[in-house]
Parts: structure tokens; sequence; C-alpha cells
């Protein structure tokens, strides 16, 4: 018997069990008992009657796409695309433990969510509901906005003026329509490689070839991304500078990438997002959710989840904030073997 099929039969054996003095078939592992080198983490997490017991109460999943459920080069490894295909089609149908949903918490737009996991993955997801845009646009599953922020003119205008300053790339999001001042290189690909909507430019009027600035477009955007190849000019100049105009403007910076710097209203985050969405469901994302992410603008859903699992090629502060590590990045499956082991999406390790 493997790992998953022995979480899977300890977890049964606590179904049956009306008393907490029962020990279950897979060994616990006591808090404070020492580690020998001789178990694995994975074995020491999975083993602990406290973990088991959150699994068992598992009712929805949210994960992060980029860096988590899409390998570097935008693919999906077979495992993480077999776990997701099996989590929303076979344990939906499960009587002892219904996964009532799976949903993306993304940074990015809904149809660049969909175009980017491929036809396979969105035509089960076009029914589902979703975090995107950073939590600034949730949908239930019919499509309609459950929960909806959006930035100030005047926030707007600021950073557009900062992007101007130090000559770097911008754009708006406004639900899946995206804006920019002008398609360089790296603006163009954010739709080709990332597979975002291909950004707009903005004119002053019909038929003028004469842009205007992202601030007089109504209704006001989402969030922005300011973006750069030059990571080091985007995280020591420009972003410090952003977060010391915050306050001022009602807004706030988080990243997903090195190479793009993301400008949101204040307070609001992937976590509000998914914490949002999750009330409306009738999901306690405390005790309910199984959440997925590698960056750190996961970092907040990781914390709030019940389980918060982040994967191999994390950053720190995504490691930090989560329940278990997968030792598997992106690239190799991680959330696939993530998701198998907590008993949704495949029975073999």
């Amino acid at each position: 018997m493997d790992l998953h099929e022995l979480v899977m039969a300890t977890i049964s054996q606590i179904d049956k069990e009306e008393t907490e003095n029962v020990i279950p078939p897979l060994e616990i592992v006591e808090e404070e008992e020492e580690d020998d080198g001789s178990s694995s983490t994975t074995t020491q997490f999975l083993s602990k009657k406290e973990t088991l017991l959150k699994i068992k109460n598992i009712r929805a999943i949210a994960s992060d796409v980029d860096g988590t459920l899409l390998a570097k080069d935008q693919s999906i490894h077979p495992r993480t695309l077999s776990a997701i295909q099996r989590a929303i089609i076979e344990s939906s149908s499960s009587s002892e433990r219904p996964l009532q949903y799976f949903f993306p918490a993304t940074g990015k737009s809904r149809k660049g969510a969909f175009d980017s996991l491929g036809p396979d993955i969105a035509s089960l997801l076009l029914n589902t509901p979703g975090v995107f845009i950073q939590g600034l646009y949730c949908v239930d599953a019919n499509n309609k906005v459950v929960f909806e922020r959006k930035l100030s003119s005047d926030a707007i205008a600021v950073a557009e003026d900062l992007a101007q300053q130090y000559n770097i790339s911008i754009v708006a999001y406004d639900g899946d329509d995206l804006y920019s001042t002008e398609i360089t290189e790296i603006v163009e690909h954010l739709h080709t490689f990332y597979g975002e909507p291909m950004p707009q430019l903005l004119y002053s009027e019909e038929g003028v070839v004469t842009t205007i600035k992202l601030a007089n477009h109504e209704p006001c955007m989402h969030k922005l991304l300011l973006m750069d190849n030059d990571t080091e000019k985007l995280n020591t100049l420009v972003r410090p500078k952003l977060e010391s105009l915050a306050s001022q403007y009602g807004a706030t910076v988080t990243q997903a990438l090195p190479t793009m710097l993301e400008w949101l209203p204040a307070g609001c985050s992937k976590a509000l997002g998914v914490s949002k969405l999750c009330e409306h469901l009738g999901i306690d994302p405390t005790t309910q959710l199984l959440a997925l992410g590698d960056a750190e603008n996961d970092v907040g859903m990781l914390e709030m989840a019940c389980i918060g699992v982040a994967m191999g090629n994390g950053c720190d502060r995504a490691k930090g904030a989560a329940d278990f590590v997968t030792e598997e990045s992106n690239c190799e499956g991680g959330a696939g073997v993530a998701m198998e082991l907590f008993g949704f999406g495949g029975t073999t390790l």
C-alpha cells in the first residue's frame, strides 16, 4: 500500500470511529516526537492525525495558475493535467468526501487563464467559479460577478506617470480587456507567451491615431502591470517608489513574476478574492479549502487556507506561509502530486 492509499485508508477509518482514542491505521506522529531522519517530510506531515482530519474536511481547491499549474514554458505536466481533470470530474461525485469546487485563483484575466490552461481544462472550468486579476474580479459558476474592485483614476494616473519616468511598459486590466499606451516587446510577450488577451491602445477619438492616458478610460481599471526585463530597476527603483505612493493613492503593490509589478486597490489581494468567493459558495476557507501557490501574491491565500501547499519552485515567502511544500516543482507536476497525496485527482504516486 502506497502513501496515498494509507492516507485514504486512514480517513475512511476516522469516518467510522466514534472515539478519538482509536488510533487509525497510519501511525500518528506526535508533535513532541523527534525525527530520527528515517521518515520523509511528506510522511511526517501526512501521518499527523490533525492533518488527516483537515484533509477529510476539504470541500474546495483553489489553485494559482502561473508557476503552479503551469510549467515555465506554459505547458501543463501530465500529472497535473490528469489530477485537475479527475478532481473536477470524479471527486465531485464522491459520497464520502465530496469535492464541491475546483477553481483557479490567479492574477490573470479569466480569458487569459483559460487560454493558457488549454482547451481540455478550459472546457471543464467554463461552468466553475473563479478568482481572477489578483482577486479583483471573482465570478460564480454562471460567470456572474460576485466580487469586484477597481483602482481610482488618480491611482492609475500616478502609476502611469511613474512608468513614463522610468521608461517601463504598462498594461491595464478591465476584465478580459487589456490596454496599454504602447505595444512594446514585453507587452506583446504578455499575449504571445502568457496567453493574456492582446492589449489594445486607447485612442482620443475614433480614427485618430493619438493615444490617451489609461487614467482617462471609463470605467476605471482593475489593476495595472508595470513591466520591464530589467528586474533590478523594477525592484530596486520602481517598486520602492510605488510603495511610497500606495497609501496616498489607495493602492498596494504585489508581485507574481520578477519582470512585473502589480498595482492593485488598497486592501485587495488574491486572498481577499478567494475569501469573498468562498463566502458566496458557502465554503469556510479556514477549514474546507486546499490552496496551491508559488509566489508572493499567493502568501495570504496559503496562510488563510485550511491546508496551504507551496510548490517546490516557490519563493521563500510562499514556502514559509504554506503548511506543506512539495518536493516537486511546477515543471515536475507538483500541483498534481499535492492533489493526489490529499486524495484528489489520482490514486498512484
